[in-house]
């Protein structure tokens, strides 16, 4: 996992969804997530995950490692789905489900929404100590997983992982993972002394261009207010039985399909001179 390459995607990104105002963002994603809760119906959760995943390939952004990413829940989930298994397929299919969506909808903020912008939005909720700590906390999670994908290259290299040998992999493994801890608090310990050096005070200074709000937010907040309305409308009964659902889905798929195949047509489309 490259935290270089989710801030570069969250920088540099062009398209509708970067140009979206942080607050419009979260509370689009709140709204998505809100959804995802509230719902108990795989074709509801498979419609959103679908509307999504075509925001995703609108965003011209590496499409297959957002994905990727944000399937990475979906991998927990499923022992906790095994878990509740009641003879019935559905259910396990929309623990799965609502994992993966979740997912999906909080990888899109992160990936569209340069995380100052999100953690200034943060700190007006929670208290100044608390959002700063969780900035530091999302900033230092990545650069540990950056560590640990180093030091599992090592071990490669070094001969440490063989194929057939677990208990000796088991060993070093957990040695490196020791290594890690170590490292993990002096990272601690650095910060620290660097915000104590550049006097902290109980605030990180943030932006304030996470409520700067315009007509380009509406899509944010419009994909939330559609995911709870579906979700809302499939709890009531009102999707009209499994045809209804089918309908919904093939909706979803054609709405993905359009936003696939536009920048080909746009491309083969006579140009005016």
């Amino acid at each position: 996992m490259d935290i270089y390459l989710i801030d570069y995607w969250a920088q540099s990104g062009r398209s509708r969804w970067h140009q979206a105002s942080a607050l419009a963002k979260i509370s689009g994603t709140a709204l998505t997530i809100a959804a995802v809760v509230l719902s108990g119906d795989i074709f509801v959760l498979i419609a959103i995950y679908v509307l999504l995943a075509a925001v995703v390939v609108g965003t011209r952004l590496s499409t297959r490692r957002i994905l990727l990413l944000a399937a990475y829940p979906g991998l927990f989930a499923v022992l906790f789905a095994l878990s509740r298994w009641d003879g019935d397929w559905l259910t396990p299919a929309t623990i799965i489900a609502k994992a993966l969506t979740a997912a999906l909808a909080t990888v899109l903020l992160i990936v569209t929404t340069p995380y100052p912008d999100v953690f200034a939005a943060f700190q007006r909720v929670f208290p100044p100590l608390v959002g700063d700590a969780l900035f530091l906390t999302y900033r230092a999670i990545f650069l540990t997983l950056e560590s640990m994908g180093h030091l599992l290259t090592a071990l490669r290299l070094r001969g440490g992982l063989v194929s057939g040998h677990y208990l000796s992999n088991a060993r070093n493994i957990a040695s490196s993972l020791g290594l890690l801890l170590v490292n993990s608090l002096d990272l601690s310990q650095r910060l620290y002394d660097v915000l104590s050096v550049r006097g902290y005070t109980g605030r990180l200074a943030g932006s304030e261009r996470w409520r700067r709000l315009s007509r380009g937010d509406w899509p944010p907040i419009g994909l939330g207010v559609l995911a709870l309305t579906l979700s809302l409308a499939g709890r009531a009964g009102w999707l009209f039985g499994l045809g209804g659902r089918l309908i919904l889905v093939t909706a979803a798929l054609a709405v993905l399909l359009g936003v696939l195949l536009y920048p080909r047509w746009k491309a083969l489309s006579p140009q005016p001179d």
